[in-house]
């Protein structure tokens, strides 16, 4: 090999150095690398380097499936253990929140003023709402992994303490009588208690894969579902050391996590936070019930939709101070119908009569969300009826019980077009909202089914965002069809016995929880693994408003107690305290998304 190759521009050969130096006496060449091969092999290594780096980097982020438990033996490894897991969950939830918040925002910020746009991004990014996002998820998170593992730690030392009668301490941690040297033993593996546990949990590992050949009837009992075969050894594993998770620890960890973390969330938000894990907790549990019994309610989840319905639109209909005013406002927004209509039914319903200014308001264009159209958006027909209503009104002649169809939908004179465009309006409303929910979570979760395939995912998303927003346009567009209905069923065009009918159901407060509850049918419209999702959604609002409606009629307490905010937190600590003990014993029995949402804020422990 040919050692003299140029190093450069200013650089002599071997050979060369030994014709002008006779003095010294010839050494053999010595082999050396070629410089090209040595800076071939360091670009190698450089990007193995940060290949690593990147992984590495993922991994605080981004948990991989199949993730096994932490065996941990001291108090001071537990709060280490915390701390580290509370800061990452408390940074992925702010980056969700507020890439979130930043999506969204991109769907108004053309709309805003120059102005005001900077201030818009920035409050999307760095705003108080992702704020206390990141502290309620970091807090619960740090203060649940404490907790959980530090139980089997100190009730194993309280057993041993009870047993030796509180004279000495325990002589051995968890797994330490195993690991006494052997004549087999390396200095390497002596050298530290977890390198022989690593060894242990690899040769269990082996054997479970092993086991996943043999015939059924030698087959050992299978492991809960939706765990990896790492995974599973890791548990058992851990429970042959003495780091057995009952379910009262998980129980304990939760409900005291949650408790405090749920002070961090804006009090206004503090209900529907702590709503939203009860139902979840009840959730898993009927799912756990349902799959140790094999009872399945067909439709179950359309059957929870449909009662929420009935109750929460009866409530914004007829009672809306037991719906919260945000979701009160959000149903108003979502109806696209006049609010003065709405009063003005409410107020037929319950008296027989209305304020005939909220009829002019109508009139005179006045009303959202036709405020800025002005009257010239309203038909000529719709408006000459109107005007007549107006001037019985004045009159003291109020007619039937349930608002005229000039009313409600003013621009449109026929009622079937207009259901259908109310449909169309509704979807395209809802478009951007539920792109973000579709797009997100793929990002999040899917990224490798998307990267794998991106045409197919990004059909499945633009299908699963049109299906999503037509569901919510058809709940609107029945709806309006129960006005329309109620309202011609009392026209006096029809036999007196159809009138009459109208005039009772018009009345009568069951008609209208019966035809606000089929808008719950729209239900079928999405897809079957978002059904459970969305009645578990609707299910705490329809809760919280069948509680307050309880409590004024039949218990007679008309105000809200000063000490709400301790329920608040009842609620929080009771629900998360039923979720995590699902999540660590039985966690298939929780929803796919809420399952993948805990595995990366919590992981296995």
């Amino acid at each position: 090999m040919n050692d003299s190759i140029p190093s450069g521009s200013g650089s002599k050969s071997f050979n060369e150095k030994d014709t002008n130096a006779p003095s010294q006496a010839k050494k053999p060449a010595q082999p050396r690398t070629p410089l090209l091969y040595t800076s071939y092999n360091n670009l190698v290594s450089l990007a193995n380097a940060q290949e690593g780096l990147v992984e590495s980097g993922k991994k605080l982020v981004w948990r991989d499936p199949g993730e096994p438990p932490a065996i941990l033996e001291t108090l001071g490894e537990c709060l280490l253990y915390a701390l580290r897991g509370g800061f990452r969950a408390a940074g992925l939830a702010y980056g969700i929140r507020s890439g979130i918040n930043i999506f969204l925002t991109l769907f108004t910020v053309l709309k805003t003023p120059r102005k005001f746009r900077f201030a818009l991004i920035r409050h999307a990014l760095f705003g108080e709402e992702a704020r206390r996002f990141a502290a309620m998820i970091g807090i619960f998170a740090t203060l649940y992994k404490f907790i959980l593992n530090s139980l089997p730690i100190i009730v194993q030392r309280w057993t041993h303490l009870r047993q030796t009668g509180f004279r000495t301490p325990p002589e051995t941690t968890h797994g330490e009588a195993d690991l006494e040297a052997n004549e087999d033993d390396s200095p390497l593996e002596m050298k530290s208690r977890r390198a022989k546990l690593s060894s242990q949990l690899g040769k269990l590992a082996s054997t479970l894969l092993d086991s996943a050949t043999l015939s059924p009837s030698t087959a050992p009992p299978q492991q809960p579902p939706h765990l990896s075969s790492s995974t599973q050894a890791s548990i058992q594993l851990a429970r042959e050391k003495g780091f057995k998770f009952d379910a009262w620890h998980a129980a304990l960890a939760g409900s005291i996590a949650a408790g405090v973390a749920i002070l961090f969330e804006r009090p206004k938000n503090r209900t529907a936070v702590g709503q939203q894990m009860f139902v979840r907790g009840l959730q898993g549990l009927y799912n756990a019930w349902s799959r140790k019994t094999g009872i399945v309610i067909p439709y179950g989840s359309v059957i929870v939709f449909w009662l929420c319905c009935g109750q929460i639109l009866y409530s914004f209909l007829l009672n809306p101070h037991t719906l919260a005013r945000t979701y009160d406002a959000w149903i108003q927004s979502m109806s696209n119908a006049p609010l003065e209509a709405i009063l003005m039914n409410r107020s037929l319903v319950n008296t027989g009569k209305f304020d005939p200014e909220l009829l002019q308001t109508i009139v005179d264009g006045r009303s959202k969300p036709w405020k800025a159209a002005g009257p010239s958006i309203i038909t000529p027909e719709s408006l000459a009826g109107m005007k007549e209503q107006l001037k019985l009104a004045r009159e003291g002649i109020f007619g039937p019980q349930v608002v005229s169809c000039e009313a409600i939908h003013p621009h449109r004179n026929a009622c079937v077009p207009n259901i259908f465009m109310k449909v169309v309006e509704c979807s395209r409303m809802l478009l951007p909202v539920y792109g973000a929910l579709y797009l997100i979570p793929a990002i999040l979760f899917k990224r490798k089914a998307l990267l794998k395939q991106p045409l197919r995912s990004a059909l499945r998303i633009i299908i699963g965002t049109i299906r999503s927003s037509t569901f919510i346009g058809v709940f609107v567009g029945i709806l309006q069809a129960g006005f329309c209905f109620l309202r011609h069923l009392n026209s006096r065009n029809l036999p007196p016995k159809y009138v009459e009918l109208g005039r009772r159901l018009a009345g009568s407060q069951l008609y209208w929880w019966f035809f606000s509850s089929l808008s719950g049918l729209s239900l079928l419209v999405e897809d079957k693994h978002r059904r459970e999702e969305l009645a578990m959604y609707v299910l705490p609002k329809a809760g919280e408003s069948a509680w307050i409606t309880f409590r004024e009629e039949i218990l007679g307490i008309k105000s809200r107690r000063k000490g709400a905010w301790k329920a608040d937190v009842a609620l929080s600590s009771l629900g998360m305290g039923m979720v995590m003990t699902i999540y660590q014993t039985n966690p298939a029995a929780l929803s796919g998304l809420v399952r993948r949402i805990l595995y990366q804020f919590i992981g296995p422990n």
